[in-house]
């Protein structure tokens, strides 16, 4: 890792190993969402090509905004670039090797998870939940119907099942309004989906409360539970907003397959809970033009605020 005093000659070195990104990287963003620039060690203000608009942040920390539409797509040597949703540009060979290792790994959440507490009332509905949707379910008895579902693997629990169903996790659920402050927590992913977001999405507007609700589901399904098992949202009625941020960065592929399995069969990410088969960043760009998910390379956390509406302005929050 890198400090900011590097002299010139170590800024040279690393820019010959992540400089050449520079510009690719920065017309990919301009031509698509925008996106985060990250580099640890150097500042890459120099680095970006004239014409493009940028807002210096901190060091070594610049945001690239969408180009106009009548300005895409810009080309650099003649090519266009374009990102994927959510990639940034990081330098540093510690945040490098984090980062193949996470996506060398294809699946988080696999592994055979020992001495573990399950909920009883979570396993339940989750049954009675997946038994309505799938008849063939029906026929199995609990355990066998977990093996199924993903939640076992041989004899033992695997990740994904004691995140869904055990007592690992905090799903933590902060409300800062003007009338008081609240929190509300959650110890596994069944509850944060069948407890707290129903309560948070209760007062919110239609459009608003289905942007909610994709947001929600994506902070809990793509989480890196191995880096950390802490899910935070905190939410604000003036301005009214919910700032959610969540372990791991942004991947290419699905970072946890039993957890998508489990979520899929039980109808939370079905095909039939969407509107004109619109999905994830869809839904949510469709209330929220300007919405953006954010990469904190050097933390390895993902965050995204969304402006909420309410039904007819947001209620005091309950002390629980």
């Amino acid at each position: 890792m890198f400090s900011e005093s590097q002299n010139d000659y170590d800024i040279e070195r690393i820019g010959r190993e992540d400089s050449f990104r520079v510009p690719e990287t920065v017309y990919a963003f301009a031509n698509s969402s925008g996106g985060l620039l990250l580099c640890e060690g150097f500042d890459p203000v120099r680095l970006i090509p004239s014409g493009i608009p940028c807002v210096v942040e901190a060091y070594g920390k610049i945001y690239v905004p969408p180009l106009a539409w009548h300005k895409k797509p810009a080309t650099l040597n003649g090519r266009v670039y374009r990102r994927i949703e959510g990639q940034n540009v990081i330098s540093g060979l510690r945040s490098r090797i984090i980062m193949a290792r996470d996506s060398n790994d294809p699946s988080k959440d696999d592994y055979p998870f020992k001495n573990i507490t399950l909920s009883e009332k979570s396993i339940t509905e989750f049954q009675a939940r997946v038994t309505t949707l799938n008849e063939g379910m029906k026929r199995f008895e609990r355990d066998e119907f977990l093996r199924r579902a993903g939640a076992y693997s041989g004899e033992f629990m695997t990740f994904a099942g004691a995140l869904m169903f055990g007592d690992i996790l905090r799903v933590r659920a902060v409300l800062d309004y003007s009338g008081g402050h609240a929190e509300i927590q959650a110890v596994n992913i069944w509850d944060s989906y069948a407890e707290i977001l129903p309560r948070l999405a209760a007062p919110l507007s239609s459009k608003c409360s289905e942007a909610f609700r994709e947001l929600f589901i994506n902070t809990i399904l793509h989480a890196d539970y191995y880096s950390d098992k802490n899910i935070n949202m905190f939410i604000t009625s003036n301005p009214p907003k919910v700032f959610a941020d969540n372990p791991g960065t942004i991947r290419g592929t699905i970072r946890n397959h039993r957890l998508a399995k489990m979520f899929a069969l039980s109808g939370i990410t079905s095909r039939l809970t969407r509107r004109n088969n619109l999905h994830g960043l869809e839904i949510i760009r469709e209330y929220m033009p300007s919405f953006r998910l954010e990469e904190n390379m050097l933390s390895f956390r993902t965050s995204a605020t969304l402006i909420l509406e309410g039904k007819s302005g947001l209620p005091e929050p309950v002390m629980l």
